[in-house]
């Protein structure tokens, strides 16, 4: 018995190098340009981004300006009467109704707490103020401060005065 042999194959002409050297530089060539328009198209996108948001910042400044402008304008004693007059209905105080503490002894003293003792703010403390205040008090003994409390100042207390 005869084996069967296969047909021998036909090598014909070797086309597989010519088609790889030409096929692998193309398709580089096509990957390199993809990747190209990809990040010029992310790049401008980015642009505009950057654009807008220039934009919107510029907007911003100039409405913080305006708001200054026009807090800075509210704050100004003027506005502040007519506000308080129209709005909160409030009117300075009668002649004679606002009476002025001090001492008792030695008239023409206004604006003193009492003998040997400057006048304090009308508002409290905060920090080395605060503890600067508390130290120069008649009653630092019993006077302790807390860092960052609040402490509002008064004058020296009757007993310290002898009333």
């Amino acid at each position: 018995m005869r084996r069967a042999t296969r047909p021998a194959r036909s090598r014909g002409p070797a086309v597989t190098g010519p088609v790889l050297r030409t096929a692998v530089p193309v398709l580089l060539c096509a990957g390199l340009a993809v990747a190209f328009i990809w990040t010029r198209t992310r790049a401008l996108g980015a642009a505009y981004e950057l654009a807008a948001e220039q934009k919107r910042h510029d907007q911003l400044t100039s409405m913080r300006g305006q708001l200054q402008l026009e807090v800075e304008a509210r704050r100004s004693p003027r506005v502040l009467e007519a506000w308080a007059r129209r709005d909160s209905r409030m009117a300075p105080p009668a002649p004679g109704a606002v009476l002025a503490a001090g001492p008792r002894s030695g008239a023409g003293r206004a604006g003193v707490d009492g003998d040997g003792h400057r006048p304090t703010p009308a508002e409290p403390l905060q920090g080395r103020a605060a503890a600067g205040a508390r130290d120069a008090s008649a009653d630092a003994a019993r006077d302790v401060l807390v860092p960052g409390a609040r402490m509002a100042l008064r004058g020296p207390s009757r007993a310290a005065l002898g009333d």
